[in-house]
């Protein structure tokens, strides 16, 4: 698992992103479990806080599952291809909308 680091969003969206890629490509399979949030943060160089917001993170959308003492893992069904491919579409789609919004204001500057 790799950050985007072309990405302009927050570190824990980044994150949160690296681990939906992960699990998408198969890199994560459904019930496997994720290392500990300080395995994590040193091998995404971020701090322990920001692995533990993008797991709440991806715990709230259902992607992640964890279990008290024992640890957090992948949600089963959480690899359905058509339903990533969709959401690919929509973020491509939103990145084309801001660039055409960034484009409007550096015109009217």
């Amino acid at each position: 698992m790799k950050l985007d680091d072309n990405s302009p969003a927050a570190t824990y969206v980044k994150v949160a992103d690296a681990i939906r890629e992960a699990i998408a490509t198969g890199e994560l399979e459904p019930g496997q479990q994720l290392p500990a949030g300080p395995k994590l943060a040193k091998d995404f160089g971020v701090a322990v806080m920001t692995v533990r917001r993008a797991i709440e993170g991806l715990r709230a959308e259902g992607v992640l599952k964890s279990t008290h003492g024992v640890g957090v893992f992948v949600a089963a069904g959480t690899t359905d291809e058509s339903e990533v491919d969709g959401l690919r579409r929509e973020v491509a789609e939103l990145r084309s909308r801001v660039e055409h919004l960034e484009a409007l204001v550096t015109q009217a500057e």
